[in-house]
């Protein structure tokens, strides 16, 4: 071991070997100097990285928020959109439903009002048939009353009282 130099002095005084100190102070420095290339230099190097992406993380993540909350709104947005026009559809096809029941209506009626009149014209026809064929009968009714009748009248006293008859049914 080294003796200190002089009692007298400071560091002397102090227990303090110059030499050594400055042999130490050499190899703090030497393990300062390597701390600092090897191993603080790169720690701040992926220390200010990280710091760098957490910055931007939280960047992103606040543009992403904003992002989601816009797009929330473009989505209620268009949510409300879809259901106005839903709601017109609706509205659309009941009117339409409506007027082509209207018209199905209108349709039905027609064709009933012409049934109807059709039911009306064959029942006039049959009834014009009928009578028709009525007053035939009843002129060769009257024709053979007659003949039982006038059997004891001349022939000119018959046709006067034939053609009144048809006169007569025929002005009925």
């Amino acid at each position: 071991m080294i003796e200190p130099e002089t009692t007298n002095s400071v560091l002397g005084t102090l227990g303090i070997n110059g030499v050594s100190f400055i042999a130490q102070l050499v190899n703090f420095s030497i393990v300062v100097f390597a701390m600092w290339k090897w191993v603080y230099k790169p720690l701040l190097k992926t220390m200010d990285h990280r710091a760098k992406e957490i910055t931007d993380g939280l960047k992103n993540a606040k543009e992403a928020k904003k992002n989601l909350d816009e797009a929330n709104v473009e989505k209620e947005k268009i949510l409300g959109e879809a259901r106005v026009a839903g709601h017109t559809v609706i509205e659309d096809a009941q009117s339409k439903a409506e007027a082509l029941r209207q018209d199905k209506i209108v349709q039905t009626k027609q064709e009933i009002e012409k049934i109807i009149g059709e039911t009306k014209e064959k029942i006039a026809n049959e009834r014009e048939e009928s009578f028709k064929a009525l007053k035939v009968d009843i002129a060769d009714l009257i024709a053979l009353a007659t003949e039982k009748v006038a059997a004891g009248l001349d022939k000119e006293t018959q046709r006067k009282l034939i053609d009144g008859a048809i006169k007569e049914i025929e002005a009925a």
